[in-house]
């Protein structure tokens, strides 16, 4: 019996352990964005977190410039989170066009969940230095860039149907289990008879 209890535990905790994990979404909108930042001063951008609670780390990707803040607390919500962003120009840089992503983290437990990347094109503006002017799309060469890694997502994933409704991996799971258990019943109940 205390083999059983032993089994029954263990299963019952890997399917705890599991179900966080697997609920884990986040989306952010927009999926592009344009921005201009003085040299000698800051510029604001606004987002929407869609499907998140918990913690998010925001940081940029290929654009040496800073970001504030760099960690937010989003509460749970039905509707989307509106934020705000602060994009700090540095005149040291001169003046520059920056291609990279707004990397957003989104933290369960110390540790990453869920990440979204932002495209985001940065002009970083210094007074008195003409910006350098974008290629027209038919001169700039075809680049080839890395495939995104398949954990983060570049929009917003579809909406749930209902927030109420149970989510069909962490309910096979649950099934899956139970079907584990009852057969361990079964098979130790048979070798007490005989």
């Amino acid at each position: 019996m205390k083999r059983f209890v032993g089994i029954l535990a263990a299963v019952v905790i890997v399917l705890l352990l599991a179900s966080p994990a697997l609920a884990a979404s986040l989306g952010i909108s927009p999926s592009h964005v344009e921005l201009e930042v003085p040299g000698d001063g800051s510029t604001t951008a606004n987002f929407k977190v869609y499907y998140f609670s918990g913690d998010l780390e925001i940081s940029l990707v290929d654009i040496p410039l800073t970001v504030e803040p760099q960690t937010l607390h989003i509460e749970p919500s039905s509707e989307p989170v509106e934020i705000q962003l602060t994009i700090h120009g540095d005149e040291s840089l001169g003046s520059q066009i920056y291609n990279g992503y707004i990397r957003f983290l989104g933290m369960s437990g110390g540790t990453v969940a869920v990440a979204v990347k932002v495209k985001a094109e940065v002009t970083n503006a210094v007074e008195g230095q003409p910006v350098p002017e974008k290629p027209s799309p038919e001169e700039t060469p075809p680049q080839e860039s890395p495939p995104p890694p398949a954990s983060e997502e570049t929009a917003p994933p579809p909406a749930p149907a209902k927030t109420t409704e149970w989510r069909i991996v962490p309910l096979a799971g649950i099934a899956a289990g139970t079907v584990i258990v009852i057969t361990l019943i079964v098979v130790l109940a048979r070798r007490r008879r005989y």
